[in-house]
């Protein structure tokens, strides 16, 4: 495999990958704070929207174990010379004797158990603890084949650092994927009249979770940003790695600014419909910057720290 060829799969993989981390964790964040906004709507809105949670969730860590896959070939096809062919024995070395691939066997079995947790939480409530189980390992699994346990600068505290970012970002934009996935759409079987009261709980429950996530996101994400430029706030201009952060940090602060004007301008108009039309497109803008948020980490991941190119 072609070393340009690799690189582009492994940033492709990754992005995909930490796309579905954040949806198996929104599906979690959904069904724990935002769902009970909808217990007013009655048992028939509130069942259809626990069916979609957990189809969605299923399909997330359905999509997150096959790019782990797809990962993988790119992992082991980055140490092939250009013109040689991937053997299997290759990529037995890579999962085998790499603590890449540990953390890549971490993250296949927890994307494992979210899929046999969504699966028969889509049948019976049972299954939501194990989804839960599945969706926090997915979770702790996810840092442990980046920077955070690679890199030496990244230190102790690395980790558990990386864990945090993970989980801030799945509960703010993991559970705002879900809202509008399950949530938004659960309610177009309630009366026309009923429909913005009801988006109105999801969005006030959501956004006192998207604050938190945020939270835990930015102040996750500083410390980790400082140690991997060892304290040199020049690293942000200076470097590779720094510039393209400095991207990231522009497409999150875009972000916080259309999920403030949501919640300070938009909020207060749901009790019409062009309400809800209005919130629900500003909430996939949100989103699908959101994943050009997740694009830009993909490539961060790949790039060598400052000091290092």
């Amino acid at each position: 495999m072609n070393p340009a060829t690799a690189d582009l799969l492994g940033t492709a993989s990754r992005w995909v990958a930490f796309m579905a981390t954040l949806v198996v964790l929104g599906a979690c964040g959904f069904r724990i704070r935002i769902r009970r906004a909808l217990i007013p709507a009655g048992p028939e809105i509130l069942a259809d929207a626990d069916r979609r949670t957990a189809r969605t969730g299923m399909l997330a860590a359905s999509v997150l174990l096959t790019f782990l896959v797809v990962k993988l070939v790119a992992q082991a096809g980055s140490f092939v010379e250009p013109g040689e062919p991937m053997t299997w024995d290759l990529v037995s070395v890579v999962v085998g004797n790499t603590a890449w691939g540990k953390g890549w066997i971490s993250q296949m079995l927890a994307a494992g158990l979210a899929i046999a947790g969504f699966g028969v939480a889509l049948s019976h409530r049972a299954g939501w603890p194990m989804a839960f189980i599945g969706a926090t390992t997915v979770a702790l699994a996810t840092p442990l084949t980046g920077h955070a346990t690679t890199a030496d600068r990244a230190g102790v505290w690395g980790y558990p650092l990386d864990v945090l970012h993970v989980l801030g970002s799945g509960v703010w934009l993991g559970s705002l994927a879900v809202m509008i996935l399950a949530g938004f759409v659960a309610v177009r079987r309630a009366e026309p009249a009923d429909r913005g009261r009801h988006v109105a709980a999801m969005v006030g429950a959501f956004s006192s979770l998207a604050l938190i996530g945020a939270t835990v996101l930015g102040i996750a994400g500083t410390l980790l940003a400082a140690r991997y430029f060892d304290w040199s706030l020049s690293a942000l201009w200076t470097s590779g790695y720094g510039r393209t952060l400095g991207l990231k940090l522009i497409t999150l602060a875009g972000i916080a600014g259309i999920g403030g004007y949501n919640w300070k301008v938009l909020t207060p108009l749901l009790g019409t419909a062009e309400g809800v039309r209005r919130v629900t497109r500003s909430s996939l803008i949100e989103l699908a910057l959101g994943t050009v948020l997740l694009l830009l980490t993909a490539v961060l991941v790949h790039l060598p720290m400052p000091g290092e190119e």
